[in-house]
């Protein structure tokens, strides 16, 4: 069994909902981010939420909303990257059959491709208030916070053979390169939609929290209030009705997530906790080798 601090480092081809190895990475502080909107509430252009990891911090996004269809495209370009060889200047090209062949499983066709052209747009339009994480010579870990972009550029032609042509930002192929990333399988993405899909982008963010509590398992406990709620997006107005959507959501992870033992809302006392368990080394980063 893989220890908590290695990595497989097999390459996987294209990612492919059909194939329960194949995995798609993201940027670990954009899966955390409490401005993904994928909740039940409708995605806006602009949007102010307190960002968790930071006392008094509010994170912010403008311009356009990062929900789940952005979310998948983002993994997509993300893993695309890995697979080219982690190309230092952030450039990438592909199409949108390639894309829709990934994220649908099926050929493409004209509404996929207007779909992803629009989420396309959103990542390349939108610009992020968020903390970053980073560590420093001596190995101490340290949160910085400042605006950032996803894409730098985006070429979409149609002309002759159509192609996307991108950029991912600096700052972000820096943070790749660096292996501050979190995984999370193809088919779940695909298989989990609105609170269920947020909570299962967030177990993975915070894979690295999860403690041992045996031999053979480790647990991540987050405790359920008014902060988690905002940041799932759960609008509800009586915290009886949120805590229900979120056990709903807990229970689709805990049947569609295979690393997961149990995902379950649990009392703790006076208060409502979240508890994630799963076998020890149950995380999963594949395609983290340097060519």
């Amino acid at each position: 069994m893989a220890s908590k601090d290695s990595a497989s480092v097999h390459l996987f081809p294209e990612p492919s909902r059909h194939d329960p190895e194949s995995f798609g990475l993201v940027e670990r502080s954009l899966a955390a981010t409490p401005l993904l909107q994928i909740g039940e509430a409708r995605p806006s252009r602009d949007l102010a939420r307190r960002d968790p990891n930071i006392l008094d911090f509010f994170a912010s996004a403008r311009g356009a909303p990062i929900g789940a269809l952005e979310f998948d495209v983002m993994a997509w370009v993300i893993t695309r990257w890995f697979v080219a060889g982690r190309p230092p200047d952030g450039r990438l090209s592909s199409s949108r059959a390639d894309i829709a062949r990934a994220l649908y499983g099926v050929a493409p066709g004209g509404r996929q491709h207007e779909l992803i052209d629009r989420a396309l747009q959103n990542l390349y339009d939108v610009n992020l208030d968020l903390s970053v994480l980073g560590a420093g010579e001596d190995g101490r870990r340290w949160r910085a916070r400042r605006q950032r972009r996803i894409l730098q550029e985006l070429d979409i032609r149609e002309e002759g053979e159509e192609t996307i042509s991108l950029r991912l930002a600096t700052w972000l192929v820096e943070q790749l390169d660096a292996n501050v990333v979190a995984s999370i399988a193809w088919q779940v993405m695909r298989d989990l939609t609105g609170i269920a899909k947020r909570l299962a982008i967030y177990l993975a963010a915070h894979d690295g929290d999860f403690e041992p509590i045996t031999s053979h398992t480790e647990r991540l406990v987050v405790i359920v209030d008014d902060h988690l709620f905002e940041q799932f997006g759960i609008t509800a107005k009586r915290e009886r009705e949120r805590r229900g959507s979120l056990a709903k959501a807990a229970q689709r992870v805990d049947a569609r997530d295979p690393r997961y033992r149990r995902v379950a809302l649990e009392r703790a006392g006076d208060k409502w906790v979240l508890r994630a368990d799963r076998s020890q080394g149950g995380q999963v980063i594949p395609a983290l080798a340097r060519p």
